[in-house]
């Protein structure tokens, strides 16, 4: 058993948003604590996926994308929601007052390390208002909150700069190490263990932990929670597909809002979908979760232009008793996909899904749109997706061609599945603290996180707690 008997101050389980905002708040508040962030996967300069050169996921064993320092937000297309209505709902515990004023010192942070962008959204004009007013004659409920967008290689730009900040102050990063268990003594919390790429435990030791474990970590934590006697609860899972689509049928909303995020309840089951992370003129990618689990994503960058537009069309699923099993149930539906696909996304258009025909790559060369990716198998996606899921992906896409004509047409390209593991939610307090002493849970693992705003905003409100303390 490797690992050194030095006492931090503060460990960070998890080197994503709420891990490296909750470092930068707790080394500016106190230049002398001893912090220590721990992440699954390289620091940021060493995050190289080999796609970006070949052209097609070689499924590494930790994917580049998903794992490593500043998280999955540092490959993402990297939206900032400057608003509590988007991006997790922590306001439950927290009010709604604090959460935006922490997200708006959060983008004071960013335009201190060079990024200060006006925001999307800020101010309607009539395009922005007949696209509001077609939202509401079909039901669908615009949570128009004002976006930054650095984008892809912005987001590298900024975070490496944010880590090297640390770095000179002092915190240190281990890397490569995988979160095992935690270390807890009469209720509270004593370090963390983990497990090197040699598979060798090791022990980290510390008063005050911060769990920030990301959505692909989100099983492991509720593991953990298991073993520990940490208290948490079966939450929701998101699933479904991400779309493809001719920016020319998207100018109205990109040109305006950037990204339109739209809520709607289904008319035959009444389930809750909605858009998410929307990319004009972006890039598909899959990303490698395990060796037979391969979702879909996408990304968009600053300087790197496509013709198409990707987002995610979701539908919510929470599961009553006696069920306790969600994250195996999405993880089953990957699987079954990627067993049709031989270990790649599947795609259908959507003009061969309405009548019951599967794709083909000759069938998608007919159409007005090329794929931005080379990692799909053109197939059926009715064979994977369950039917109830997919009736709710139909009536969605329809209605939203009533907002957006030509989004319901034969170019729109559906790719399967789209997963946001998201069932564990912690029991925590207004501070972040669950009911072991000086154990938090911040960002898209604890449950209440779904964006890059809402994990920093954790971080920080967990760490002024702890030097509160």
């Amino acid at each position: 058993m490797n690992g050194g008997k030095q006492m931090y101050d503060i460990i960070f389980l998890g080197g994503g948003q709420a891990g490296v905002f909750g470092a930068y708040e707790a080394i500016k508040k106190n230049k002398d604590l001893k912090i220590l962030v721990l992440d699954k996967g390289r620091m940021l300069t060493q995050r190289v996926c080999p796609k970006e050169k070949l052209g097609t996921c070689v499924k590494c064993p930790t994917c580049a994308i998903i794992y490593g320092v500043s998280g999955a937000g540092a490959f993402s297309d990297s939206k900032f929601n400057m608003d509590y209505r988007v991006g997790g709902d922590v306001h439950v515990l927290t009010g709604k007052v604090i959460v935006n004023e922490t997200i708006q010192y959060v983008a004071d942070i960013y335009k201190d390390f060079g990024f200060d962008e006006k925001p999307s959204g800020l101010e309607y004009n009539q395009v922005m208002l007949d696209l509001k007013k077609r939202c509401i004659e079909n039901n669908v409920q615009l949570v128009d909150t004002p976006t930054m967008h650095l984008g892809t290689d912005g987001s590298r730009e900024l975070y490496t700069k944010l880590v090297n900040s640390l770095l000179e102050k002092g915190v240190e990063f281990i890397t490569e190490r995988s979160a095992e268990g935690l270390i807890i003594e009469n209720g509270e919390i004593k370090g963390v263990t983990v497990k090197n790429k040699k598979d060798e435990v090791e022990n980290y030791f510390a008063k005050n932990v911060v769990i920030g474990l990301g959505r692909s970590g989100a099983k492991k934590l509720m593991e953990m929670c298991e073993e520990s006697g940490v208290s948490y609860e079966t939450g929701a899972v998101d699933l479904g597909v991400r779309v493809e689509i001719p920016d020319l049928v998207m100018k109205d909303i990109n040109e305006n809002f950037y990204e339109a995020k739209m809520i709607y309840h289904t008319t035959k089951y009444r389930d809750k979908m909605r858009t998410f992370c929307s990319n004009p003129s972006g890039f598909i990618a899959a990303e490698k979760h395990s060796d037979d689990v391969v979702l879909a994503n996408g990304h968009a960058y600053k300087d790197k232009k496509s013709q198409n537009t990707n987002l995610a069309l979701l539908c919510t699923k929470t599961f009553t008793q006696p069920f306790k099993q969600p994250f195996e149930y999405a993880t089953a539906i990957a699987k079954m996909s990627s067993m049709l696909t031989g270990g790649k996304i599947l795609m259908q258009s959507y003009g061969d899904l309405k009548v019951g025909r599967r794709s083909t790559d000759e069938s998608i060369a007919r159409l007005n749109i090329i794929p931005t990716t080379e990692d799909y198998v053109a197939g059926d996606i009715a064979l994977a997706c369950p039917k109830r899921i997919l009736d709710n992906i139909i009536e969605f896409i329809e209605v939203h061609d009533k907002i957006t004509p030509g989004f319901a047409s034969s170019d729109l390209l559906l790719y399967f599945p789209e997963i946001k593991f998201r069932s564990t939610r912690i029991k925590i307090d207004a501070n972040m603290e669950t009911n072991i002493k000086g154990l938090y849970a911040a960002g898209d693992s604890s449950g209440y996180g779904s964006g890059l705003n809402i994990a920093a905003v954790m971080g920080i409100l967990a760490v002024r707690h702890i030097i509160s303390k």
